[in-house]
């Protein structure tokens, strides 16, 4: 480094009179600049031929370091004061404030991350990745994307909660809210920031679980509709959906022949929902409809319920069901209420609440209660019955005794 002409015992005062007033750096002199302390500990004004610019002087662990804050008048006094002191908050934490300024100079936007960071990780641990990947190329992305990640405040958090919800729902909204706080949660893993904006954000307060399900002539003219259908894979997607319980997006559309054991009757999913692998018992309509396909089938093609195009599975069924809605006279019905038709038809035939929970594969049984409380009402009001009328024969039983021993001692 070139050597700097220092004004020894001598304080620089902060104004700008006194900074101004100071004469330029002699060119012929044998050191580049003249240097002045300042009234700020560590903080120096560098005074060259054509410039001055402020400098930051200290030490970290026991080496002597130098962080240039920026060239005057640009920078003003105050500004110079405000990182001279940050500098020192730094220190007093054991942080090198050059470090930590070259780390704020690399922080990617939040864009650039998740395409590099986050995506990559997500694509191998987690199932939901295409959501994940749809979702940040909405209002996350949108709104945020163009934003270094360290810049990012819960206040911007907040913006994009309330845009999804504005043109969605709150339970979306959440989702959402939840995905932020993954990526900055990967951001902190990978020592890119130590605060996540996304904590203290408070979720929206969701409406109770979606109710809407087949029963009654409903479901008579929904399977009617069903059965006169042309029998395509979709079509045979929605059969099986309603007549297993299972999810179609996830369980359903991505199922492979070698899940289903035919001796046995039964379906093993090995990707759940809640991560566990659980077998499903499969009734008579669902395994005749599965030893048909079977009977059907490409050998060569894993999948049960292959696409139409590609290598692939099927992915949606929301077409054809609306097809075979307008055929049955029948609106507002999404693909997973086949699976809440399924869960009801249980529930009023009398199953067991636990055992609806397995069939379905609830993580808990509170998630099942929660879903068909209303129907357990019901279920519960007829079992009652079933007591009072033993009551009752009670009742009538001890009153005819008492009957008996009154006519015994009117005799006497």
């Amino acid at each position: 480094m070139s050597q700097i002409a220092e004004v020894p015992n001598k304080k620089l005062k902060l104004t700008h009179k006194q900074i101004d007033a100071l004469t330029p750096h002699n060119k012929n002199s044998a050191s580049a600049m003249t240097e002045y302390s300042t009234e700020i500990p560590n903080l120096k004004l560098a005074v060259g031929s054509s410039s001055k610019y402020w400098w930051y002087r200290y030490r970290f662990r026991g080496e002597k370091r130098m962080l240039r804050l920026g060239t005057y008048p640009s920078m003003g006094i105050i500004e110079a004061q405000q990182l001279a002191h940050q500098a020192r908050n730094m220190l007093d934490r054991g942080l090198d404030p050059a470090d930590e300024r070259n780390r704020r100079r690399n922080m990617p936007i939040l864009n650039d991350f998740i395409t590099t960071d986050y995506l990559p990780w997500a694509r191998i641990n987690k199932r939901s990745y295409k959501d994940d990947e749809a979702r940040c190329k909405r209002e996350i992305g949108q709104m945020l994307g163009n934003i270094p990640l360290n810049e990012i405040t819960a206040r911007d958090v907040m913006m994009v909660h309330s845009a999804v919800y504005k043109r969605s729902s709150a339970a979306t909204a959440n989702r959402y809210l939840a995905l932020t706080s993954k990526i900055f949660s990967h951001a902190i893993l990978s020592e890119y920031i130590d605060r996540n904006p996304v904590k203290g954000v408070k979720k929206y307060r969701e409406a109770g679980p979606r109710l809407r399900f087949l029963s009654g002539e409903e479901l008579n003219q929904f399977l009617h509709a069903l059965k006169s259908e042309k029998q395509t894979v979709p079509v045979r997607a929605i059969k099986c959906a309603i007549f297993t319980g299972l999810r179609s997006k996830s369980e359903v559309f991505s199922l492979r022949w070698s899940s289903v054991d035919f001796e046995s009757g039964t379906v093993r999913l090995l990707h759940t929902k809640n991560g566990r692998t659980r077998t499903v018992a499969l009734n008579s309509p669902a395994l005749e409809l599965l030893k048909e396909m079977r009977s059907q089938a490409k050998p060569e093609c894993p999948w049960v319920f292959p696409a139409r195009c590609g290598s692939g599975h099927l992915v949606d069924v929301r077409k054809p069901l609306q097809k075979i809605l307008n055929k049955a006279g029948i609106s507002d019905l999404t693909p997973h209420d086949l699976r809440r038709t399924f869960g009801s038809l249980a529930v009023n035939a009398g199953v067991d609440i636990y055992q609806v929970k397995d069939l379905l594969g609830h993580s808990n049984v509170t998630v099942t209660q929660r879903v068909y409380s209303h129907l357990l009402q019901g279920t519960l009001r007829q079992s009652s019955e079933i007591v009072g009328r033993s009551l009752q024969d009670a009742i009538c039983s001890a009153d005819r005794e008492m009957v008996k021993e009154n006519s015994y001692s009117s005799a006497l």
